[in-house]
């Protein structure tokens, strides 16, 4: 979308990869039917969520099972993302 100003990519132009269109809640959670389209895949976005959240949780858990990895991590988190408040008119929004 970014450079190319719609969905398709030059790889999914050249058949390189597929397209994905999200969708709201959905059995099953991913439907692809190449009958239909054998560039098209559909994802229930609920359910992209939850992997995604699963696959984080599982992540940090087999990351800090490891001590020496744990050490690396806890290094980088401390750079990866900060947030400040901000103060205008003496409000913090």
């Amino acid at each position: 979308m970014l450079h190319n100003y719609s969905a398709f990519s030059r790889m999914s132009r050249e058949g390189e990869c597929r397209n994905i269109g999200y969708m709201d809640q959905s059995v099953p959670e991913v439907r692809y039917n190449p009958k239909v389209s054998e560039s098209l895949v559909l994802v229930s976005v609920p359910a992209l969520a939850e992997a995604f959240s699963r696959g984080i949780d599982q992540f940090l858990i087999d990351l800090f099972s490891d001590n020496k990895k744990a050490q690396v991590a806890e290094e980088r988190f401390k750079k990866l993302v900060h947030t400040f408040p901000v103060v205008l008119n003496g409000n913090v929004g």
